[in-house]
């Protein structure tokens, strides 16, 4: 179907509605002022999308905000940050490929040991090849963060993948699962990577709920299991996320 395009937010295009685009635009210059003015201290492990991909030279941007809560070690102790902001981009770059940047923070508690919060590039293939009810796709991707303070490198890197489905429900509403696995490592902390590390692996389930032509609104919550270590003391344990996000394209 030539006249139908994908967005990377699982929004599709027919290329009918300029008003509602040029609108989309200003929102994403204004959300994006206000999230990358904020920081964070909590991982994002939801995807906040769908399994489409943006079609090539296409641009897409959501910004948002949720939460996390963990319970980690033995005994169990509960970490949580309630009002955590997001920002990503997406940018369509061949038929069925498109790739992403977002802000990665690092995951509570490891945070503690390791720098704040940075950064994860992403590349994302949607298998299906035309547009169908459903759409599956897979995610690589690569996180990294780095701060300096009082003269102390603080480094991380989290090589992650994920696995996507989406299942449209009706013209306007999309229902998106998703599983993901993340490794983290920080190098930087006391006694290395070897010893301050945690892997993250669950599944999330959300929703895309086109309210324009090109502004969708994506709910999202996630379950995962927490494996890793502070200073060679385990942390593992379960942890949740929630959030709510808005996403446009044009």
């Amino acid at each position: 179907m030539a006249v139908i395009t994908k967005s990377a937010y699982g929004q599709t295009n027919n290329g009918r509605n300029h008003a509602s685009a040029s609108l989309g635009r200003k929102f994403a210059i204004s959300m994006c002022l206000l999230l990358f003015s904020t920081s964070s201290f909590a991982f994002w492990v939801v995807n906040f999308g769908s399994a489409n991909t943006l079609s090539k030279g296409k641009f897409g941007f959501a910004a948002g905000m949720g939460g996390q809560m963990v319970f980690l070690g033995n005994p169990r102790l509960t970490s949580g940050f309630f009002s955590i902001p997001h920002a990503g981009f997406r940018l369509g770059i061949a038929n069925r490929l498109d790739a992403g940047l977002r802000l990665a923070p690092i995951p509570l508690p490891f945070a503690t040991v390791g720098p704040g919060f940075g950064i994860n590039l992403d590349v994302k293939y949607n298998f299906i090849k035309a547009y169908r009810r459903f759409d599956f796709s897979i995610i690589g991707g690569l996180g990294g963060a780095h701060v300096l303070i009082e003269e102390k490198t603080r480094l991380a890197y989290s090589p992650n993948a994920a696995l996507l489905g989406t299942y449209a429900l009706s013209e306007t509403t999309k229902l998106t699962v998703m599983a993901r696995y993340v490794h983290l490592e920080i190098p930087t902390a006391p006694l290395g990577k070897s010893f301050n590390f945690v892997s993250i692996s669950g599944f999330s389930i959300g929703l895309k709920k086109d309210i324009r032509p090109a502004i969708s609104i994506l709910p999202e919550i996630g379950v995962y299991n927490y494996t890793g270590a502070i200073g060679g003391i385990r942390k593992n344990g379960p942890g949740f996320q929630y959030g709510l996000m808005i996403a446009t394209y044009f």
